[in-house]
């Protein structure tokens, strides 16, 4: 577990180091556009790549409802019919982890 751990803890190490700077500056400057600190997710989505985690659409995407993939937040359809994702889901190779929030298509 503890080499699981110091792995892990390696790949997050420049967002470990960087994110409480991110935050100080975030707070004393409320107008620092957030586009700006996205890259410093990219080691967590390096340990999701490397953990082989994927997401089940991109926020935004219109795709065919499937209940075992998303649940509806509002509203109702039927398997199949489109819907728009608004919170990512997550699996982890074949194991669902989280589905994916979606709403009906207007």
């Amino acid at each position: 577990m503890q080499e699981f751990q110091h792995s892990s803890l390696q790949i997050l190490e420049s967002w470990l180091q960087q994110w409480p700077t991110v935050v100080h500056k975030a707070k004393q400057n409320p107008r620092l556009g957030a586009v700006k600190i996205l890259p410093l997710l990219s080691p967590v989505e390096k340990l999701m790549e490397h953990w082989n985690v994927e997401s089940i659409a991109n926020v935004g995407a219109e795709v065919p409802f499937d209940p075992q993939l998303h649940q509806l937040m509002e509203g109702s359809v039927e398997k199949g019919e489109m819907v728009k994702v608004r919170y990512t889901g997550y699996k982890q190779g074949d194991k669902l982890l989280f589905r994916a929030k979606v709403s009906p298509t207007i």
